[in-house]
């Protein structure tokens, strides 16, 4: 029990040091701290301790904020290199919806001849093509915008400081 107040009367001098505690507890610390030696002897080395503090400061290095802001200035200018490069997709998507309407248009006017090259029905011939080249081509191309921002995006963040 007398364990338990002194922990307790230890906490309230801390809360007191920090100015938390209040009035009634500081009523209750002041009445415990009149007849407990041991309690008096640490709220006074709490106080020195906090005093010896408050008069602890250290210098530095004038250009030590410098050399700090070059880095995080060049840090920046890096991390906004990395950005995906919007021209650079968009040229890539143009070139491959161009080369995807062509094979498009190719595989469309091929089916007759193909059809009568495998002695095949000219239907399953363009299902065939339409099945095999024309949407595969068509989902790369939808594909390809998105695979180069994530790809982008992913560079970027690996270069990312957390």
């Amino acid at each position: 029990m007398q364990a338990d107040l002194h922990n307790t009367m230890h906490q309230l001098i801390d809360k007191s040091l920090v100015g938390e505690v209040s009035l009634e507890e500081q009523q209750t610390l002041r009445e415990h701290l009149a007849a407990c030696a041991d309690c008096q002897r640490y709220a006074s080395e709490c106080q020195r301790a906090i005093a010896a503090l408050s008069g602890f400061s250290f210098a530095t290095d004038p250009a030590l904020h410098a050399t700090v802001n070059a880095a995080l200035v060049l840090r920046a200018q890096q991390m906004q290199a990395m950005q995906p490069d919007r021209t650079r997709i968009v040229v890539v998507s143009v070139v491959a919806l161009f080369l995807t309407l062509a094979g498009s248009f190719g595989a469309a006017h091929i089916s007759d001849p193909l059809a009568a090259f495998l002695h095949l029905p000219a239907a399953q011939t363009q299902t065939g093509l339409f099945t095999l080249w024309i949407i595969p081509s068509w989902c790369f191309f939808l594909l390809l915008p998105v695979l180069l921002l994530i790809s982008a995006r992913s560079a970027n963040r690996k270069g990312q400081i957390l």
